[in-house]
């Protein structure tokens, strides 16, 4: 999949007789225990259902998002279908022929809408933030190297370090040419099967040329293709010894290792494994970000409740938006300048307009966070839901 093109197809979208359907669907593993993302799922199409007869679509436009709603249904009720990934998003129009599904490492919240227009931005973002990994698989033969991106796992290098692969690796003596090596010892001699032991360094030698030469064009593969986090695959001790030889801006990279056998790689599995080393970075940050909002809560940049919040999105305030995973609010949205604020009063409004009800104000804080590029961060880790009243942010400046 092309994924650049396949977005610009839905940016592209217009009609006049006929809506689009777009899903944001979580798939954590917390998601995937027990298929708790079917009832999810499930939900959110019962509330899009009850809500339909009420905005005046015609008959075909109705036929049409039922259409969207039963293809969306079937497709992630395969269990194959949701493979190698943490989240979905799918764009559907069944009248228009539209239909294009995404597979991201994250999806914020899980999220359902039918509209004129797709709900594009969060997956733009993604596209732009979540960057790409890069992991070499490594043996004392061969290395391999596979791109990680929104695309999916892609082989794009593969080494073999040429003597390497062509000399049997244990040692075969030749009759009548049998040498030894001395060391003296004490006053005396140990002798040693000195073609053994030469043959020995040979290989071992062989190896770190071989580990030497995979790290130089993985440097000169970074130079030409820029990729964010570098994982490094293969049997313990030969990850400790291709780490030496590893240029130093690559290990500022790194996001972990892996255990694996080079010849038995499965791109579904490795994008798991990946996504699970990047979860885990981002568990770190998690902490990290909590301990400073802390302190920058202290200094008055950084604001805690979603009142606090919001009102510092609405000024363009906001840095770093905070938001525990699970949390909702209703609130109320003016009609034309977008406006988000909690309470039904039409002086809110800068078009002195009456706000519009919305069921869950969240979706739309962090669409808004979105389009002023503000960072989102979903936080998951216990130590740091402690310390965030269901939403907050760091602030680029106070007022």
């Amino acid at each position: 999949m092309n994924f650049r093109n396949n977005i610009d197809k839905v940016l592209g979208f217009k009609s006049d007789k006929y809506l689009i359907t777009s899903l944001y669907l979580k798939l954590s593993p917390r998601e995937r225990e027990n298929f708790k993302y079917r009832i999810t799922l499930k939900n959110l199409i019962k509330e899009q259902r009850d809500g339909l007869n009420k905005r005046g679509f015609t008959k075909e436009a109705l036929e049409s998002i039922d259409s969207d709603l039963k293809k969306i249904a079937d497709y992630i009720g395969n269990p194959a279908q949701v493979t190698g990934c943490r989240g979905l998003v799918i764009f559907s129009s069944a009248r228009e022929g539209v239909w294009e599904v995404f597979k991201l490492p994250l999806v914020y919240r899980s999220r359902l809408v039918v509209d004129r227009s797709p709900l594009i931005r969060q997956l733009v973002t993604m596209n732009d933030e979540f960057g790409d990994i890069v992991v070499v698989t490594i043996d004392r033969k061969k290395a391999r190297l596979f791109r990680i991106g929104l695309d999916g796992a892609d082989e794009v290098l593969g080494y073999s370090y040429p003597e390497a692969s062509t000399r049997n690796t244990k040692f075969q003596a030749q009759e009548g040419k049998s040498m030894q090596r001395v060391t003296r010892v004490g006053g005396g001699e140990i002798a040693h099967g000195y073609g053994e032991y030469g043959f020995q360094r040979m290989i071992e030698n062989e190896m770190h040329q071989h580990f030497k030469h995979v790290s130089q064009r993985l440097f000169d593969y970074y130079k030409e293709n820029k990729f964010d986090w570098l994982i490094i695959g293969g049997i313990e001790q030969v990850i400790a010894d291709f780490s030496n030889h590893l240029h130093t801006y690559l290990k500022g990279k790194s996001l972990g290792t892996m255990a694996m056998e080079i010849n038995l790689i499965k791109p579904d599995e490795l994008v798991e494994k990946s996504l699970d080393l990047l979860e885990a970075t981002e568990r770190k940050n998690e902490k990290s970000l909590a301990k400073e909002f802390e302190q920058k809560l202290v200094l008055g940049l950084a604001v805690n409740g979603l009142e606090a919040t919001l009102k510092a999105l609405m000024m363009g305030q906001v840095r770093i938006l905070l938001l525990l995973e699970g949390f909702s609010h209703s609130g109320f949205k003016c009609p034309q300048s977008g406006v988000l604020v909690l309470e039904s009063k039409d002086i809110l409004c800068p078009e002195g307009k009456t706000p519009i009800p919305v069921v869950d104000i969240v979706d739309d804080v962090i669409e808004e966070a979105l389009a002023q590029k503000v960072e989102v961060e979903m936080i998951l880790d216990e130590g740091a839901k402690k310390k965030i009243d269901g939403i907050g942010a760091l602030l680029r400046f106070k007022l």
